[in-house]
This record gives C-alpha cells, sequence and structure tokens, in this order.
C-alpha cells in the first residue's frame, strides 16, 4: 500500500491541478501527461473557460528565445548576482524554468487587475522582443500603444485567465518546497484568481488572503468609494513553511511596562468573558489577601479551598482562560491588582476586591514572533508614490505598490538570505525592498525582475527624462536606490547593489546564473 501512497503523492505535487475533492481527473491527468485531450470535453470541476487547455500547452511547450546580456546597462555586472530582465514574462519564465526550477524562496507580483484598460496580453510568442509589442498588437509602427478595452472583446474574464494561468503554471514550479507567492489583486478578479490558485497550487497550500487598505481618502465609485485590495498567499508545500513573524514594532514593545528578574511583561486577564466554559476551568484562586476569588456564575466548588474545581452547569458559570493544572503550575506568573469594579466573586457571592493577570514577557514575542493579522492599514498606495518621489522619479509611473509592503512581506517569511523573483516588475517596487532590506540587516537577498519593455506614451514625463519603456523606468529606479544605499558606505562593504540587465531576442536558450 505504501508504494501506492507514495506514487499518488508524487502525482499530486507534480500535477496539483488534476487532483480536486479527494479524487483524481484522469481525463485531465492524461491531457496534463501528453495525451491530446477532446477540445469538446467539459472540464473539470472548479473553474472552466475558453482557452484553458491552450493555456495549458502554452506553459507547457518550450522556449524559443534567448536571453541577451547587456553588460553596458548593468551595475557591477561581474560581481552581482541581481537580474533584470526585459522581456515577457511568459517566455522568460520558461527560460528560467532550467536554472531555478525549485531554487525560489518567495515571489511577489503585482499583476494587471483587469479593470478593463489595464492589460493586452497575446501568448503566441514567435519572434524577438524587438518587434514583439507590434506582433501581437501592443504597439504600431511607431511604437504606439492602442487603448485596451477588454470588455468589448467580450472575453473580460477569459482574457485575464489565459493571460495569468500559464505563467502561475511556471512560477509554481520555481519556488522551493518551503517557498511562498505573494499575488496582489483586486476586486474583479480575487475570486477567479483563488480558484485558478487552488488548482496549481493546491488548495491545501493556500496560506491566507490579506486584506490591505490602499487608501483611505478616495471619494471615486458609485455606491462604494474603492479603499482596498487583497493579497493571495500560497505555498510550494505548505508544511514546510515555518509559521510567519511579524515585527514586534516600537508601540507594541511599548506595553511591557512590568519588570521582573526575568526581563519586561505585560498582563492579560486571567478571566475573560468570552470564553466558553470548559469542565476544568472553573476554580477557586487565592488572593494575597486570603480571600478567594472565582469567574461570575451559579455553581460553585463545594471546598472553598485554594485550587478547588467545579464543573459549569451552564453557560452563566464563567472560567478562567487556565485550566486547574496550569494555574497550579504557573502560580509564579500571576498578578493580583485590587479593583472596585472585578466581575470575580467570593464564596459568599459577593464582588471580590481583587482582580487576576498573567504575566507574558517581551523576550517570548520578540524570539516566537506576532503572527501576522491579515488585514493591513498601515501601509498604503500613498507610500508607493513617495517612494518613487523621494528618488526624483515624480510621475513617472502610476499606482506602484509600497516598498514597505513587499519588506513586511519579507519579514513574515523571515531570513536573511534566498532568492526573490518578481515577474511583473513595473517600476522595481521589489528590488528596492530587496536592497533596503539587506542594506537594513546585512542580509544576502537576491532579486530577479521581470519587465515587459512596454512603451511609455511620447508626451509622458518619463519619456521626456530619458526612460522610454516601463522596463527603462524600472532599471532607473534600481540604479537610484543603489546609489543612494551606496553613500556613506564603506567601498568594501558586503552589500550587493547591482544587477545584470538581459533582454529577450529570438535564438536557442542561453543558461543564465
Amino acid at each position: 500500500m505504501f508504494p501506492l501512497v507514495r506514487g499518488i503523492s508524487i502525482l499530486k505535487d507534480a500535477f496539483p491541478d488534476a487532483f480536486a475533492e479527494g479524487r483524481v481527473d484522469f481525463d485531465l491527468l492524461r491531457e496534463l501527461l501528453g495525451e491530446a485531450a477532446d477540445d469538446d470535453r467539459r472540464e473539470r470541476y472548479h473553474l472552466t473557460w475558453n482557452g484553458k487547455s491552450h493555456a495549458r500547452r502554452i506553459a507547457e511547450a518550450p522556449p524559443v528565445g534567448e536571453l541577451r546580456p547587456c553588460p553596458d546597462e548593468s551595475i557591477d555586472w561581474g560581481t552581482t548576482r541581481n537580474l533584470l530582465i526585459e522581456g515577457d514574462n511568459l517566455e522568460v519564465l520558461k527560460l528560467l524554468q532550467k536554472q531555478y526550477r525549485a531554487r525560489v524562496k518567495m515571489i511577489y507580483i503585482d499583476p494587471p487587475y483587469n479593470t478593463g484598460n489595464d492589460f493586452m496580453y497575446r501568448d503566441d510568442f514567435r519572434d524577438s522582443v524587438a518587434n514583439y509589442l507590434q506582433l501581437t498588437g501592443q504597439a504600431d509602427g511607431n511604437g504606439r500603444r492602442p487603448p485596451a478595452d477588454a470588455e468589448t472583446s467580450g472575453r473580460y474574464h477569459t482574457d485575464w485567465l489565459n493571460m495569468m494561468y500559464p505563467r502561475l503554471w511556471l512560477a509554481r514550479n520555481l519556488l522551493r518546497d518551503d517557498g511562498v507567492i505573494f499575488i496582489s489583486i483586486g476586486d474583479t478578479e480575487l475570486a477567479n484568481l483563488r480558484i485558478i490558485c487552488d488548482e496549481l497550487f493546491g488548495e491545501e497550500n493556500c496560506l491566507g488572503c490579506v486584506a490591505r487598505v490602499a487608501k483611505k481618502t478616495s471619494n471615486k465609485g458609485t455606491h462604494f468609494a474603492p479603499s482596498k485590495d487583497y493579497v493571495l498567499v500560497y505555498a510550494r508545500r505548505a508544511e514546510c513553511v515555518a509559521p510567519f513573524k511579524d515585527v514586534v514594532d516600537p508601540a507594541y514593545a511599548s506595553r511591557f511596562t512590568g519588570r521582573d528578574g526575568r526581563g519586561r511583561y505585560a498582563t492579560v486577564g486571567l478571566y475573560q468573558a468570552a470564553l466558553d466554559p470548559r469542565p476544568n476551568q472553573r476554580y477557586w484562586i487565592a488572593c494575597p489577601d486570603g480571600s478567594l476569588a472565582i469567574p461570575p456564575g451559579e455553581v460553585f466548588p463545594d471546598e472553598a479551598t485554594d485550587g478547588a474545581q467545579v464543573k459549569p452547569a451552564s453557560r452563566l458559570d464563567r472560567v478562567w482562560r487556565w485550566s486547574r493544572e496550569s494555574y497550579l503550575n504557573k502560580k509564579h506568573l500571576l498578578v493580583f491588582k485590587k479593583s472596585a469594579r472585578s466581575p470575580l466573586l467570593t464564596p459568599d457571592g459577593s464582588p471580590s476586591k481583587w482582580n487576576v493577570y498573567t504575566k507574558y514577557y517581551l523576550e517570548d514575542r520578540l524570539n516566537d514572533g506576532i503572527r501576522p493579522r491579515d488585514y493591513l492599514d498601515d501601509i498604503t498606495n500613498d507610500l508607493g508614490t513617495a517612494a518613487l518621489k523621494s528618488l526624483g522619479l515624480n510621475d513617472f509611473f502610476e499606482f506602484a505598490k509600497p516598498p514597505e509592503l513587499v519588506r513586511r512581506m519579507m519579514q513574515w517569511v523571515s531570513g536573511k538570505d534566498g532568492l526573490y523573483l518578481d515577474f511583473f516588475a513595473g517600476s522595481g517596487t521589489t528590488a528596492q525592498a530587496v536592497l533596503e532590506q539587506n542594506a537594513e540587516d546585512g542580509g544576502n537577498r537576491r532579486f530577479i525582475l521581470v519587465q515587459l519593455p512596454e512603451p511609455c506614451p511620447r508626451d509622458s514625463v518619463a519619456a521626456q527624462n530619458g526612460c522610454h519603456t516601463i522596463a527603462d523606468i524600472c532599471k532607473e529606479r534600481v540604479r537610484r536606490v543603489a546609489a543612494r544605499l551606496r553613500d556613506g558606505r564603506a567601498p568594501d562593504a558586503a552589500l550587493d547593489l547591482g544587477y545584470r540587465v538581459f533582454k529577450l531576442d529570438a535564438g536557442n536558450a542561453r543558461e543564465v546564473k
């Protein structure tokens, strides 16, 4: 039986989208293994759209391009291990498979939210990146991009799904066993994205969905003013990912005002009204003056002695947070505070003069970390705008994500090394986050950015300042971040502030290290 179970486990790891609700979709599995599928057959349960099978075949098709090195556009070509790649990310992801398969620690992407005018991908790469935009209709012969109108094509969600599906398929292969992908997304495609990620990564590998307040002052919208987006989080193998740890900020640390021989501590009530009754959590506690205290209720222990317990008879009989056994073993962690409004009762049913609290130590929270909330309200989009402004890139790029958002995710996954990938790089937020985090904690993280050389409008601020494509903006931003971090540092400081530029071109695939 064990070889069979092991074989199924291997298949599930290799083809998670062929497994759903505890069953194997053998038709899909045959297709994934290379057997042609009937175009007319019904797609499996979860999410079906026109072109899904074709999207799979695109992902599995071998690459037809190569990555051409561009030392003249790079910084520290001979020593840096960071990569900045210009080209269509689908083709680049294929080229990265050989060298970087199962090596990426974290992926962050901010793909198009599909608002009707923010993307236009046609995945049928046949020629060099020099004419890629023109061949796919993203630019005319003069390099101008026509306005996108996904809604009038009649394939509003379908086009977006066909664009995302093969890229996520390939991205999964690049993650380490303990690797994690974070995907920013808006309301329009959140539901669809979650379904296809459940298929590609496995529903059991979904680590959560984080809601983020993106803006607080907008009054746009018809019925609601849009103020949020989301970050979907998936693991390559959830069982290999350590619990996330959030940073302990100074405001939180300031709560630890008590101090004893072990260190700084804060207190929390041992009785809390929201607790559900438990059989071994209603008992007497002896207070400093010798009196006894117990949470509110209608039944009391037969004996009026410390530790004597009674089983709650109904939900009216409240309980302590600790079991009786925990109380007897951890009395040294109790703190008693006198109170004229204590909810606790004495043996004669009158209010106690005491409240009972337990200590928890700052050192423990620093070591264990604090679980991050699945809600962020302190990293709004204006921080992204401010980051560009601080680099002198005002109005070069719209809707840049804040570097603080990516740095927060990096802190969640912990560690000071590893490879970080962003294949919708935009203005280069992820690179800035990696470089700044390394500068702050002495880390050795590396990045790979992939960005389509999509033309900027000729009358744009970016184009007028020499950045004619989005990829140009990305390179310029990373260059300025590196220059700022170099200021005041020793020349031999062990901090990789360079990047090697490669451009997607026609020809045989070339290995990139």
